[in-house]
């Protein structure tokens, strides 16, 4: 096999989900498809009916649909509208499905960009499959700064990407406490026996509800106000740097916006990205910050 076993299995679950979304579909139907798919790598003519139903089965557990058969003994995915709800579990299904239509389409390869992604992408098959099981693994781990990794064992809670990096929020048994580690950090990740409990109201949408990016879960959130120039806030508009962002005013030069938000580092090098069109008009703290960092950058410039 030309890949690990947990890595291909992910791939021939995607491969059957996207095929069963597009149907109704016959079970003949998808044997069909399974014989000419890049994904194929046993070169099948046909998907055993054992793996097909445990695949089935993997499916529903993993991504949370159901798979039916309807009258004409089609296969279906009931509701797959909610397929494309924006939450994080679609948003790694998106992606994986990306992936896996991409190899069944080589000959588009060079018409399709993507942006460079860090290493740790072959890490997200193991990690899915600990998060799915609940079992803890061992991860060799080097942060930046760190001069050797380090070996130790956590508690798989759940896979955010942010800014092309995937990042995993796990509780730390050493530690007693909830760390992220980014995926392009990891050294390697070995399964262990040892299971856990996720606790009952742990929400990973709600965990990470005050924050821009991964940093800053513990803290307060502020009221922020921001000030920008009537094209640039165009962007923020269709793409919002958070689920709290509200307009609060629109003019014909500019537009306001209001957070409620913690204004951690991320928050803030996001909205120094847009320079001299945008104005932060609350907190004040915060205000006095950008201006001091202003002054600064502007010393730089003085010959």
């Amino acid at each position: 096999m030309k890949k690990s076993s947990t890595a291909y299995l992910l791939e021939c679950y995607i491969w059957l989900l996207n095929t069963i979304a597009r149907g109704p579909i016959s079970r003949a139907t998808i044997d069909e498809k399974w014989a000419h798919s890049s994904v194929n790598d046993y070169k099948q003519d046909y998907i055993p009916e054992s793996n097909f139903h445990r695949w089935k089965n993997t499916i529903e557990l993993l991504f949370d649909v159901h798979i039916k058969c309807n009258s004409n003994n089609e296969y279906y995915i009931e509701e797959a509208a909610d397929l494309r709800s924006a939450d994080m579990r679609t948003r790694l299904l998106n992606l994986m499905s990306v992936n896996s239509l991409l190899k069944d389409s080589k000959e588009l390869s060079s018409q399709i960009l993507f942006e460079p992604v860090p290493a740790g992408e072959q890490f997200l098959a193991p990690i899915i499959e600990a998060l799915r099981d609940k079992t803890a693994i061992e991860m060799t781990y080097q942060g930046f700064g760190k001069p050797h990794p380090s070996i130790f064992i956590v508690e798989p809670y759940c896979l955010k990407m942010f800014k092309q990096r995937w990042y995993l929020l796990a509780y730390s048994p050493d530690l007693d406490k909830m760390l992220i580690y980014s995926l392009d950090r990891i050294h390697a990740i070995e399964p262990t026996k040892q299971k856990y409990e996720l606790p009952q109201d742990f929400d990973a949408e709600f965990y990470f509800r005050n924050v821009y990016g991964v940093s800053g879960m513990e803290d307060e959130p502020q009221e922020v106000e921001i000030k920008i120039e009537a094209y640039q806030a165009n962007f923020l508009r269709t793409l919002p740097l958070h689920s709290s962002q509200t307009e609060i005013e629109r003019q014909e030069q500019y537009s306001i916006f209001r957070y409620n938000i913690v204004p951690s580092f991320e928050f803030k090098q996001e909205l120094r990205k847009h320079g001299s069109v945008l104005e932060v008009l609350k907190p004040q703290w915060l205000r006095d910050e950008f201006r001091k960092d202003l002054a600064y950058q502007l010393s730089k410039y003085q010959d």
